[in-house]
């Protein structure tokens, strides 16, 4: 897989999911109903979902004007 095939992914799916597809062309192997079930979730979570674990991980409050502003950021 090339930067530019990786890079789009990332734009346009993120990095975790970018990062999963990476993994599994990496092994070369043919993707199996559980990878596509794996890929399927890390796909379905938000940019909100993403952002509130993100600000619990730094113990940024969600309610706060901090979180709120970052928040608001989120699609």
């Amino acid at each position: 897989m090339d930067w530019a095939t990786i890079i789009s992914l990332i734009l346009t799916q993120g990095i975790p999911v970018a990062e999963k597809i990476w993994q599994l062309a990496s092994t070369k192997t043919a993707p199996t109903q559980a990878d596509w079930d794996a890929l399927k979730a890390l796909g379905q979570v938000t940019a909100r979902q993403n952002m509130l674990a993100a600000l619990a991980s730094n113990g940024v409050d969600p309610g706060s004007a901090q979180g709120q502003a970052l928040l608001a950021l989120t699609p």
